[in-house]
């Protein structure tokens, strides 16, 4: 016999913040996880997001560009 949502439930939340902690990141993993799939920033995307966030402060939205 299977378990319950709520005796699972039940259980997760009996366990220590810590251990409850890594059971949440473990869940929230599988459901943004691409399985299989791995991110690879180049260098060249590296420089643009690091020069983006240099001056962010005076980054402009899509509808500021439209305007101009």
């Amino acid at each position: 016999m299977s378990a319950t949502f709520a005796q699972v439930e039940r259980e997760a939340m009996a366990l220590p913040s810590e251990e409850r902690a890594r059971l949440a990141d473990r869940l929230w993993d599988s459901l943004t996880a691409h399985q299989g799939m791995e991110v690879v920033m180049s260098p060249q995307l590296e420089r643009l997001l690091d020069e983006g966030l240099e001056n962010l402060d005076q980054a402009k939205t899509t509808d500021d560009l439209r305007r101009q």
